[in-house]
């Protein structure tokens, strides 16, 4: 009987360690930070989202990051309600007309490399079943738009399915990717200004706990079926020691409340 409880125990205790081999922890973070916008504000820091990927096995591995660009700021859509060349003043008079009373999510990234954009929906919406594109993303991107004034595309990544090899994984996509030595963790932030600027009840989240092993991509013509076509691109088992990470993984919510300042 000894035996079998011992073997029950080492059991459990090995599917509970495979199952906690990499986390991705969110947590709010503040940092001082100089823009036009935070001296009207009379704010002096910056809120900003801390992604945390933790490798919690004795292994070396690497992963597609969850959410990257170079600017380090949300990419929420294209914008377009007052355009990107707008003034201040035009800024701060829309952020004054609006009164954010709904709690809502954020939804944030993926792990495909079209997958890289945040999005902002009351809580009362279902993400994963087909809704509209709520006004609230347009109007932050607007804002971030003028507060960082971003010049070009924010991932620098469109239709690369034909550069996904091991070299260019190490070298030209290298920022896309996470390599975590053993037991060891890796850090980003971005900045959540236009959210503490427009003020309301946040939970930003990630779209999935999974990491799959390729990229989805398309559509793309396909001259043989005359159609529009999409298709996956694989990523390789091993870069140097650095295994390929499969499955699921820890994560977590993180519920912020911004006031809108009173200077609007």
């Amino acid at each position: 009987m000894r035996k079998y409880i011992i073997f029950l125990l080492v059991t459990l205790w090995g599917f509970e360690t495979h199952g906690q081999q990499l986390s991705i922890e969110l947590s709010v973070e503040w940092k001082k930070e100089e823009t036009e916008i935070y001296h009207r504000l009379n704010s002096p820091s910056t809120p900003f989202l801390k992604i945390v990927f933790n490798n919690l096995s004795n292994d070396s591995i690497y992963l597609p990051k969850i959410y990257k660009n170079k600017y380090y700021i949300p990419q929420l859509s294209i914008g377009g309600i007052l355009g990107i060349k707008s003034s201040g003043d035009r800024i701060v008079n829309l952020i004054r007309s609006i009164s954010l009373d709904t709690k809502c999510n954020v939804f944030i990234g993926g792990t495909g490399f079209n997958t890289v954009e945040w999005e902002v929906l009351p809580d009362s919406v279902d993400y994963y079943s087909e809704h509209g594109y709520d006004v609230i993303n347009e109007i932050l991107a607007d804002v971030y738009k003028y507060v960082y004034q971003p010049k070009g595309n924010l991932t620098d990544i469109n239709d690369l399915s034909h550069i996904i090899t091991e070299k260019n994984i190490i070298n030209v996509l290298k920022d896309n990717f996470v390599f975590l030595p053993p037991n060891s963790k890796y850090v980003e932030s971005y900045s959540l200004a236009g959210f503490k600027i427009l003020g309301g009840c946040y939970t930003f989240l990630l779209t999935g706990s999974e990491i799959k092993d390729f990229v989805h991509f398309g559509p793309t013509r396909d001259p043989q079926l005359q159609d529009w076509v999409y298709y996956d691109v694989i990523f390789p088992d091993k870069i140097n020691n650095y295994r390929l990470y499969r499955g699921e993984f820890y994560t977590n919510k993180v519920d912020v409340t911004f006031k809108k300042s009173p200077d609007l």
